[in-house]
């Protein structure tokens, strides 16, 4: 019997699992972030590192797994592997590239709905603080200062 080290489709199982997992918190993600639903990013944040670090682990160990049978570590080797193994392995590789691509999507989507949100924060800020002002010159040169700004009254 081999260990479970030299056999790699042992952990696509795993990975498959880490990758679904990763991909429905980057969905829930996602929908609390068109909700603004800011204080549940923290969890999902820990949550989606912990799936990350998981999912780097299992890469590695699949690495060490396809050396110690002699291939490459790299696209290559993982496909001559493939080569020798049931379709069902085969599926699930495609199935963990597939989800690693809607993954890579998914996050490039929230990055943007995050730096809309920083946007918006920061447009509300200039307007608290009275910004957006556009510069005035007197007939001396010097810049008038027009004090528009709202007055913020703490208490």
């Amino acid at each position: 019997m081999q260990s479970a080290i030299s056999q790699p489709h042992i952990q696509l199982a795993s990975e498959l699992d880490a990758a679904r997992a990763l991909r429905d918190c980057l969905v829930q993600e996602r929908e609390c972030l068109i909700r603004a639903e800011i204080a549940t990013l923290e969890e999902l944040a820990t949550r989606k590192t912990a799936l990350v670090e998981e999912m780097n682990a299992l890469a590695a160990s699949r690495a060490l797994a396809l050396a110690a049978l002699g291939q490459t570590v790299n696209a290559a080797g993982m496909a001559a592997w493939l080569d020798t193994q049931a379709q069902g392995e085969r599926d699930a590789w495609r199935e963990l590239l597939a989800l690693a691509e809607e993954g890579r999507e998914l996050n490039r989507v929230n990055g943007l709905l995050i730096h809309g949100h920083i946007g918006r924060n920061g447009a509300a800020l200039q307007v608290l603080r009275g910004g957006g002002q556009t510069a005035v010159y007197g007939r001396n040169g010097q810049q008038a200062v027009a004090s528009s700004g709202r007055a913020i009254v703490a208490g």
